[in-house]
């Protein structure tokens, strides 16, 4: 009787242990990252597009730190390299939200796609750059008239390049463009295939670095603010307002942790994309990170819509009202002060 009792009581003492050790690894899950404070959420899973360099740098904080989970998100990330691509990830259902910028929103508003942007996390306004070699004769912006220039269409890089050719007094049609994805500039360049090219972040930082001063650099802070956005096509927010809140929260708790420990996000951003601490140092420093929706968004939208018309990307010559592509009441719900756009009549009807 003694060797049962003892038995019982050896057997009741291993659940015990094996009890306390699975409701411990299970909180660690949850709270990872965390004080002791937070509390177990209700677990609703989601796909996320984002791009894994140093753009949507709040998602990535995010998904590294725990934060969606926490908030009670289970995320299965998808990783791009450019927002347009992240885009059309979502837009052919593979993804629920995805980060992007703010010409490939445009260019699918235009096209009677319902999507909605749910939040800016992302702004600068020395993202994109022209780089030519020099051995070519460029050596001012009037040298790039009549010259063969790569961009990657339907993206920041287009934008920002025919905003500057304006800006210096060349019309898109006094050059020849050729469509690259970014990470076919640097070749497409080193190769003679094009004379100059168009490029955003990290890439702009990376063949500066690999060709130093065998190139030159445009840029202007003056013409082109860059914004990096989460949007979801608008049923599924509508389906899902809980969803959208949650990720909000934990992209909230992220740009705080980027504003305290900025060398931190730093190296985390640069362990998971695999990129040199120094380029992410380098264009972290006129970065800003913040969760808001601001008015400056719904201009450029507007003025984009302009660019797309004019130069015939875009057939549809009707600008729309982009303020019914924004989903206010997400984050409002949560920081409402970060919600700066004006409820005014839009261009469009």
């Amino acid at each position: 009787m003694k060797k049962k009792v003892l038995l019982f009581a050896g057997i009741a003492t291993v659940c015990a242990i094996g009890l306390i050790l699975l409701m411990s690894f299970g909180h660690n899950q949850l709270t990872a990252g965390t004080d002791s404070k937070a509390t177990v959420k209700s677990i609703d899973k989601i796909t996320l597009s984002y791009v894994d360099t140093t753009h949507a740098v709040l998602a990535g904080i995010a998904l590294h730190q725990g934060y969606f989970l926490q908030e009670g998100l289970e995320v299965s990330p998808r990783t791009h390299s450019f927002g347009k691509s992240a885009l059309d990830d979502l837009l052919k259902g593979r993804a629920d939200f995805a980060t992007v910028a703010d010409p490939p929103i445009m260019m699918e508003i235009m096209k009677g796609g319902d999507i909605s942007v749910i939040a800016t996390i992302q702004t600068s306004n020395r993202d994109n750059a022209v780089i030519a070699l020099k051995k070519s004769d460029i050596a001012v912006p009037a040298d790039l008239k009549g010259r063969k220039i790569a961009a990657t269409l339907g993206t920041t890089s287009d934008f920002f390049m025919d905003a500057f050719l304006v800006a210096n007094g060349i019309g898109w049609y006094e050059v020849e463009k050729v469509g690259l994805k970014p990470e076919e500039l640097n070749d497409a360049l080193m190769s003679g295939k094009v004379d100059a090219v168009s490029a955003f972040q990290p890439f702009v930082a990376q063949m500066q670095k690999e060709l130093g001063d065998r190139i030159i650099s445009f840029t202007d802070e003056s013409i082109y603010t860059w914004t990096f956005s989460i949007v979801a096509k608008r049923e599924f927010i509508r389906k899902n307002p809980e969803r959208v809140a949650k990720l909000l929260r934990a992209l909230l708790r992220a740009e705080d942790f980027v504003k305290t420990n900025p060398a931190e996000a730093q190296k985390i951003v640069a362990g998971y994309s695999g990129m040199d601490i120094d380029i992410v140092s380098e264009i972290w420093s006129h970065m800003r990170f913040a969760v808001t929706l601001e008015q400056f968004l719904v201009l450029a939208l507007e003025d984009e819509s302009r660019w797309a018309v004019n130069s015939g990307i875009i057939k549809n010559r009707k600008i729309p009202n982009y303020l019914k592509y924004f989903y206010f009441e997400g984050l409002e719900s949560v920081k409402p002060e970060a919600v700066r756009i004006l409820r005014r009549k839009s261009v469009g009807n």
